[in-house]
C-alpha cells in the first residue's frame, strides 16, 4: 500500500522593513539575522522575530505546533550578539511560553501559526523588520508572484546551524501550486525543494534586488513559514512480515503571510 501524508516538522527526540537598512546589507541577509533557532532538549524548531510598525516591542513567530509540544513554561531561544566585523557569539535566553500553565502564545484559530511577545538579550543582534513585509494577497498580485518563482526559506534542518555562530541555514525552493490566492481561502501553499525535521516554523520569502541605478523596484516579501512537509509512506510485503520504506517528496507546506498576520491581531 502507498499513500501520502503529512508530518510536522519538529525534530523529536533528540514599515516594508525598517524603512532604514544598512547600506550594504540586502533583505535576505537581514532575515538571517532575524532567524532564531527555538531549542529544547528534546527538540529543535526555528523562528523570527518581527516589529510592528512604530512599536519596540517583539513578536516571536514561529508554527504552533513548536510551541504546543514544548513541555513546561519555558524554552530557550538562541539569539547572537557581535562581538566585532564578522564574530558573533551565541546568546541563549529563556523565553517563558506559559503562565499557570496557560499558553502565552496567540495560536491561528484554524491553522499551524503562533506568535509570541518576546524581549531579546539587551545586545542581540536582530534587524528590525516590520509585519509590513508580510504578504498580502494585494502585494501577491502587485508583484505578480507566481507558480515557478525561486522563493528562499531559512531553517536548522535537523538541529543543523550554518556556524558557531548559530546562524541559520539558507535553501532554496519554488512555488509549486495554483491558486496562491485568495489567500482566506486557499490558506497554504506548497513550496518545491528539500526541508526537514528542525525547519518548522522558518520564513520563507522572496528577493528580487535592484540590478541597476534606475532600477527602483526591490521585491522584499515575507510569503509565510514552514509548518509541514509530504512523505510517501510505501508498505513492503514480505514473506514474514511487512516493512515501510519512507520517501521524502522534497514539498514543503507553507501557511501564507496573511494567516500570520491574523494571527498577530490575536495576541494581546
Amino acid at each position: 500500500m502507498i499513500w501520502i501524508r503529512c508530518f510536522f516538522l519538529l525534530l523529536g527526540s533528540t514599515f516594508i522593513s525598517s524603512q532604514i537598512f544598512a547600506a550594504d546589507e540586502d533583505f535576505t541577509t537581514q532575515l538571517m539575522r532575524a532567524t532564531i533557532k527555538i531549542a529544547h532538549e528534546k527538540f529543535t524548531a526555528t523562528g523570527f522575530i518581527l516589529k510592528k510598525k512604530n512599536e519596540e516591542k517583539h513578536l516571536l513567530i514561529t508554527a504552533y505546533h513548536v510551541l504546543n509540544n514544548t513541555p513546561g513554561d519555558e524554552t530557550t531561544v538562541i539569539f547572537r550578539t557581535k562581538k566585532a566585523e564578522g564574530e558573533y557569539i551565541k546568546e541563549p535566553m529563556k523565553v517563558t511560553i506559559r503562565k499557570d500553565g496557560k499558553p502565552l502564545w496567540a495560536k491561528h484559530p484554524t491553522e499551524d501559526v503562533a506568535v509570541l511577545w518576546v524581549t531579546p538579550p539587551k545586545n542581540a543582534d536582530l534587524s528590525s523588520l516590520s509585519t509590513d513585509l508580510l504578504a498580502s494577497d494585494a502585494l501577491l498580485q502587485k508583484h505578480k508572484i507566481h507558480p515557478g518563482d525561486l522563493i528562499t526559506n531559512l531553517g536548522y534542518p535537523h538541529r543543523a546551524e550554518a556556524n558557531s555562530a548559530g546562524f541559520p541555514i539558507l535553501r532554496n525552493g519554488s512555488i509549486a501550486t495554483y491558486p496562491l490566492y485568495p489567500t482566506a481561502k486557499t490558506r497554504t501553499f506548497l513550496m518545491s525543494g528539500n526541508i526537514f525535521e528542525g525547519d518548522s516554523g522558518g520564513p520563507v520569502f522572496l528577493y528580487k534586488p535592484s540590478r541597476t541605478e534606475s532600477d527602483k523596484d526591490e521585491t522584499r516579501l515575507i510569503l509565510g513559514l514552514v509548518t509541514a512537509q509530504h512523505f510517501l509512506d510505501e508498505d513492503i510485503k514480505l514473506i514474514y512480515g511487512t516493512s515501510k520504506i519512507r520517501h521524502r517528496l522534497g514539498l514543503a507546506i507553507i501557511v501564507h503571510a496573511s494567516i500570520i498576520k491574523e494571527t498577530i491581531d490575536l495576541l494581546k
